[in-house]
């Protein structure tokens, strides 16, 4: 749960410091008091050596923001900001090129060494605009370059890696109300992203170095903050009405990847068309979900004959999951799908060098949902450490299930209601499964020598009991579990 707090006040930073317009008056110590306000409700401290206005230009130096969680520490240091009122009712705000920053992440397991690792945030022909009212501010941003330097030392102290982000000709706009509240949007692009990184473990001789970029970035953002919430405590925060969501696109990209150990060296290159994440994060629950369009990947290592090849034409996956505690049931969906899998053709010889089975592409679908009753806070260590089992399944659909791979297809859908005064679930409900090509399947890899003949034979005797036939190599089959605790194929029970 740390990752998702981090993640929040992580993206309030960002969009604090590169941050929208419309149009009305506002000074540089109004914009600057909202700064600080706003930060400071997500935890952050702030030091500067002075802060005073020359002449139309409020200047603030040396500032350190600051901020002191159980999982580690944030240090952000910036030489100087200016703050200039342009005499039309709006700021432009500018700061130091170069900002060092320091994090501290604590292991979880103790004894364990803290991983320390330092940054440096450049940037080049930053522009910010900031209008509005004192409670209601915006801002409009462009920037020719954001980079990320960043180097760290594993817990071991040994350990190093160095990595770089870089965005290019970027805008945005930001929208910061504190009327009631904190309600934060944002919208962001970038023409592409850039990134390097590198790495080096003394006790395998391994190194590693990866280059990669990404083009048309856009990102939109929406967040609120219940006005005196401390965002440390988010089971409070989310019970105060609390939430955040947003969605991020990404367009065509590639990477590449050496590395090396004692064993030799080895290369991982992979492109992809782009892809689409969301997340929302409130008391309704948490989702996120993804949605990849087409992927390829190559692999070399010095245990590998040839390169190991695969591609995906799409690939999906969606959580949505409750997470706070309640006597009301309440959803929850699952959902993952990989669409289009092929692998080289060197791979398939291996197991099949005279092409007996299909080389069609393999797909995966799974699609569940269903109501739960939350039986324990899941961002209240102190409540799930109280409740092992942190929720009771109320009934679950099968919505979808499908695998096709090898010139068999496996299909299926049902519904289940779950008991729970047992002390463990109990299912009533049904599933219709319906495959074909499993008897070529299992002719063919026999063939092959892949499938004993008898073991075939076994297998076919077997779904000739859970299974009716309805056409040529086509099965269907209705598995039910009852209230007698009985389980059932086609209304012959099975146990």
């Amino acid at each position: 749960m740390a990752q998702c707090k981090s993640l929040v006040t992580g993206s309030a930073l960002a969009l604090l410091l590169f941050g929208t317009a419309a149009r009305a008056d506002v000074t540089a110590e109004q914009v600057w008091t909202a700064w600080t306000e706003s930060l400071s409700g997500f935890g952050y401290t702030f030091n500067s050596t002075s802060e005073q206005m020359a002449g139309d230009t409020l200047v603030i130096s040396d500032l350190v923001m600051s901020m002191t969680r159980p999982e580690g520490t944030f240090d952000m240091n910036i030489a100087e900001i200016r703050l200039k009122e342009t005499g039309d009712g709006t700021v432009t705000v500018t700061m130091s090129n170069d900002i060092p920053i320091w994090a501290t992440a604590t292991a979880a397991t103790e004894g364990v060494p803290p991983v320390n690792s330092t940054m440096m945030l450049r940037q080049q022909a930053l522009e910010m605009i900031v209008s509005g009212t004192p409670e209601n501010l915006a801002y409009d941003i462009g920037a020719s370059e954001l980079m990320i330097e960043g180097e760290g030392t594993g817990a071991d102290g040994a350990t190093e890696a160095k990595i770089v982000f870089a965005l290019r000709e970027v805008e945005g706009t930001y929208t910061l109300d504190t009327s009631a509240g904190q309600t934060l949007t944002a919208d962001f692009a970038a023409s592409t992203l850039s990134f390097t990184a590198s790495g080096t473990d003394p006790d395998t001789e391994g190194v590693f170095d990866m280059t990669g970029s990404v083009a048309d970035l856009s990102s939109q953002f929406s967040a609120f903050v219940p006005a005196g919430t401390d965002m440390n405590d988010m089971v409070a925060a989310i019970g105060g009405g609390f939430y955040a969501e947003g969605e991020s696109q990404f367009g065509p990209g590639s990477a590449t990847v050496n590395f090396s150990d004692s064993n030799g060296p080895g290369a991982l290159v992979s492109s992809g068309d782009g892809a689409l994440i969301h997340f929302s994060l409130s008391g309704d629950g948490l989702e996120y979900g993804i949605e990849g369009g087409l992927m390829t990947a190559s692999m070399t290592a010095p245990d590998l004959p040839f390169p190991v090849e695969f591609g995906l034409q799409n690939t999906s996956f969606l959580m949505s999951i409750p997470i706070a505690k309640g006597e009301q049931l309440q959803n929850f969906a699952l959902r993952v799908g990989i669409g289009g899998l092929t692998v080289a053709e060197q791979i398939w010889g291996m197991v099949d060098p005279m092409a007996q089975l299909p080389r069609t592409p393999a797909d995966l679908l799974i699609d569940l949902s269903g109501s739960v009753k939350v039986l324990a806070n899941l961002f209240d260590p102190a409540d799930l450490e109280a409740n092992p089992i942190p929720g009771e399944v109320q009934d679950l659909a099968v919505n979808a299930l499908h695998l096709a791979a090898a010139g068999a297809d496996l299909s299926g859908t049902g519904a289940f209601t779950f008991d729970n005064s047992f002390g463990i679930p109990m299912p009533t409900g049904a599933v219709d499964l319906r495959l074909v090509g499993a008897y070529a399947l299992m002719d063919k890899l026999s063939a092959m020598g892949l499938l004993p003949a008898e073991q075939s034979a076994g297998f076919k005797a077997m779904l000739g009991l859970f299974a009716v036939p309805v056409g040529a190599d086509e099965l269907t089959s209705k598995i039910e579990m009852r209230e007698d605790g009985g389980i059932y194929a086609n209304g012959q029970r099975l146990q």
